[in-house]
């Protein structure tokens, strides 16, 4: 049986080495999903453009690696409220935002 990547792990890996330059191995990441309030993350990681009322939690997932020269990399997708659908995606390197992209829900 193949194993298939999760579309976020697809979207860490291939934005690293997109956007960065930074190949990785799919076996050093480590992935977590949780639910976070908005008072328990850094303001990057809040799409409040998005939202008329901010909603008092979101769903992320989140990829850490380190890579070749030691920097510690983090992605991070947030999702819509009751939805599969993303919101945000960022990417820090040693707690540095270097890429953010906020996405409008499909209609």
């Amino acid at each position: 049986m193949e194993n298939r990547l999760s579309r976020e792990m697809e979207w860490f890996v291939g934005t690293l080495l997109n956007e960065f330059g930074v190949e990785v191995e799919v076996s050093d990441i480590g992935i977590e999903a949780t639910e976070l309030g908005m008072d328990e993350v850094e303001d990057f990681f809040v799409p409040m453009e998005l939202f008329g009322e901010l909603p008092e939690t979101l769903v992320y997932e989140i990829m850490i690696v380190d890579d070749e020269k030691n920097n510690v990399w983090v992605g991070a997708i947030s999702f819509y409220p009751d939805s599969p659908e993303w919101c945000l995606q960022v990417v820090t390197k040693n707690g540095e935002l270097v890429f953010r992209n906020v996405l409008p829900l499909p209609h």
